[in-house]
């Protein structure tokens, strides 16, 4: 179905506990504490990493995980663990223990040289002045993963908002500029041609990517073929910017060593403050790994193109 056959979105506001603004939550709702006994069990795993004995089974630390991926599929979408012993035992035992509890969570998705990464910063900021709108993780996956291992004081908050809120925010001042963003716009992703939308809902499942500079790159080289963007998708990407940047709706999060923020990118936008790294670069000032993970019930396929 071509873009100028495609029924026309019928928006309906969002609702549920994935839709959330800053002033809605308390540290109660995205923190999940790990007791002692429960961190033990990791650090059996971080020695046996170290000795590259054979990992022990996560028994404790499963309803945990069980509990993480609820709230990141129907509850706010994100949450920060605490208490896990990551940073005691070097930045190889932790990208290990990072695999193996992903692994419980879903299937942790290779890198292009292995399935963690390292993310350093402080990176350029997006979104000052002269620097073009702010970017998004918009990773093609249901869990991005970050875990700290160095955070200094001087060092950024991460910043979060709620999908959902956006949305629901963008209806309220302006419906046409929504309707845009519910309409596939051609984007280059890994090199290929192809038509998303910010925002989709397919049998009940809402799903957002932020696709600005992907679309923007598009424009500037235009494939055989491909529609030229609208006149009202610039405008609507600015409402949606200036919406993203209400204090009221952005979270400021500041990881410790050793936490573990995990957020559902389809409904949780982080704003990127980190740059991927080489694994032998020098030590950064903020030092984090990167997991990327897909779930059996996924958001993803309801947002990726039909």
């Amino acid at each position: 179905m071509s873009s100028t056959t495609r029924p026309r979105p019928r928006p309906v506001p969002q609702t549920g506990p994935a839709v959330w603004t800053a002033s809605d939550l308390t540290a109660a709702d995205w923190m999940v504490p790990v007791g002692t006994e429960e961190a033990a069990e990791l650090e059996a795993v971080l020695t046996a990493t170290e000795a590259a004995a054979p990992v022990p089974p996560l028994t404790r630390l499963a309803p945990i995980l069980a509990d993480v991926v609820a709230r990141l599929d129907t509850g706010r979408g994100f949450c920060l663990l605490r208490g896990l012993p990551f940073d005691r035992h070097g930045a190889a035992a932790a990208e290990a223990a990072l695999l193996a509890l992903g692994e419980q969570i879903g299937k942790p998705l290779n890198s292009i040289a292995a399935p963690v990464a390292r993310l350093t910063g402080p990176a350029p900021a997006e979104g000052a002045a002269g620097s073009g709108p702010p970017r998004f993780h918009i990773e093609a996956c249901d869990v991005i993963a970050l875990l700290c291992l160095a955070n200094g004081p001087e060092a950024p908050a991460h910043i979060l908002v709620s999908a959902g809120a956006v949305h629901n925010e963008v209806m309220r001042r302006d419906r046409a500029a929504l309707a845009e963003l519910y309409t596939p716009a051609p984007l280059l992703e890994n090199g290929e041609p192809v038509e998303r939308a910010v925002f989709t809902m397919t049998e009940g499942a809402f799903a957002a990517r932020y696709t600005r500079h992907a679309v923007e790159e598009a424009a500037t080289l235009p494939q055989p073929g491909a529609p030229p963007l609208s006149a009202g998708l610039r405008p609507a990407f600015d409402l949606l910017d200036s919406v993203c940047a209400e204090p009221a709706l952005m979270l400021k999060l500041e990881p410790r060593p050793g936490d573990l923020l995990l957020f559902n990118p389809h409904i949780v936008w982080k704003r990127r403050t980190l740059a991927e790294t080489p694994a032998d670069a020098p030590d950064a000032a903020q030092e984090f790994r990167r997991l990327r993970i897909t779930m059996e019930h996924s958001r993803r396929t309801v947002a990726e193109p039909g």
